[in-house]
């Protein structure tokens, strides 16, 4: 064979040889997408015989998460599966990406027909995202909207923080004259504020249950003829803390914007602080108002009252406002009955023994509340496990 043949044969042989692995290179380059060209009766042989994106450290979150869309667009849901498996094992996930990441496995496992890891993977997304509405996103896989078409979200924990004022009207027992002459019936007026702040359980669907300490200011003013043309006037200003338990039933049935409640309950009461002053007016005489004075030894220090009242609410996702109107009835008298006459001021000084009577209070309260955490509850009894 001649020299020239024999070097245009090896010349040819090394050509083919070099495209050969050119060509192989191109093949196997881990960023094609091959599971897109993979030809497999089923997942298992997917699986089998195609890379489908093994993540890798040059790999972002997003990319592996297209990896994992991707193969559920295929049909390659046992595929998908185990690479979502392996993309929460790998990486520090944030909220949306967990919530990609649990939409197409849901859809998945719904395809497959595992109808238990579907609800179960279902209620794990609702958990992050309560407000989610099916009808609202039909760009979403059917299978995922279709399995959490059988949810709904309520609260299960929330706190939440009242203001309002109060009216009060003493439901009297008792009252004792000395020097009254002209009547003996005294008026009263008795106004406060309420701050209070609420933590509650909602343990079913239209049922919760609050614990919600309070703080009560109020301010009393008592006058009573004495005479024709002297007044006598008693001023307390006192400082109470109370403990209320409330259970509250609401219209609620799906996730309406306005639901009226009422609620019942009882509370603790405690008074902290009391003051007065007491003093006696006459046209042309020339009066000194006292400064106030500590009473708060004369009052029930621990009292209890029934309570009742009526709410409605604005929900606004995590968010609801209400007004409340409330009532409630003290059980106990607000001056100690046994302490009635041990201030000798009073006594003594200014002729006046405390009436008793107990406090019917009148509150209107505007208030936010926060539902920090919600329940999935299955539309129907077959969702229940």
């Amino acid at each position: 064979m001649k020299p020239s043949i024999q070097i245009l044969i090896s010349a040819l042989v090394i050509i083919a040889a070099t495209a050969t692995q050119a060509l192989a290179q191109i093949d196997t380059l881990p960023d094609l997408p091959l599971y897109k060209n993979a030809a497999a009766d089923t997942d298992e042989g997917a699986e089998g015989g195609v890379n489908y994106a093994v993540p890798q450290t040059k790999d972002t979150i997003d990319a592996q998460l297209r990896s994992f869309q991707n193969l559920y667009s295929a049909g390659k849901y046992h595929a998908a599966l185990k690479l979502s498996q392996e993309i929460q094992d790998k990486y520090d996930l944030q909220k949306p990406e967990k919530l990609i990441l649990l939409k197409y496995a849901i859809a998945a496992y719904n395809d497959l027909d595992y109808d238990n890891e579907a609800d179960r993977f279902a209620k794990d997304y609702l958990q992050k995202d309560p407000f989610y509405d099916p009808e609202k996103h039909t760009d979403d896989p059917i299978s995922f909207r279709k399995v959490l078409d059988n949810y709904y979200t309520k609260p299960k924990f929330s706190v939440w923080a009242a203001i309002g004022r109060i009216g009060v009207e003493p439901y009297m027992d008792t009252i004792r004259s000395i020097i009254d002459t002209t009547s003996r019936t005294p008026e009263y007026d008795i106004k406060g504020y309420e701050v209070q702040l609420g933590f509650e359980y909602r343990p079913f669907k239209i049922f919760s249950i609050s614990i919600a300490p309070s703080v009560h200011t109020y301010d009393l003013a008592r006058t009573i003829s004495r005479t024709d043309i002297a007044t006598f006037h008693c001023k307390e200003s006192s400082l109470m803390f109370t403990l209320p338990i409330l259970v509250e039933a609401g219209l609620y049935r799906k996730r309406e914007i306005f639901v009226p409640s009422i609620y019942a309950g009882a509370q603790m009461k405690y008074v902290f602080n009391s003051e007065y002053k007491a003093y006696t007016l006459a046209p042309g005489i020339y009066t000194e108002i006292p400064e106030y004075k500590d009473n708060a030894d004369l009052k029930t220090k621990f009292n209890y009252s029934i309570l009742g009242g009526v709410r409605l609410n604005f929900n606004h996702r995590r968010m609801t406002y209400f007004a409340d109107m409330g009532i409630s009835l003290d059980m106990l008298p607000f001056n100690d009955p046994e302490k009635i006459f041990s201030n000798s001021d009073l006594l003594y000084q200014n002729f006046y023994v405390p009436d008793v009577y107990r406090m019917i209070e009148y509150s209107v309260k505007l208030g936010i509340k926060v539902n920090l955490q919600y329940k999935t509850i299955a539309k129907y009894k077959n969702y229940d496990y």
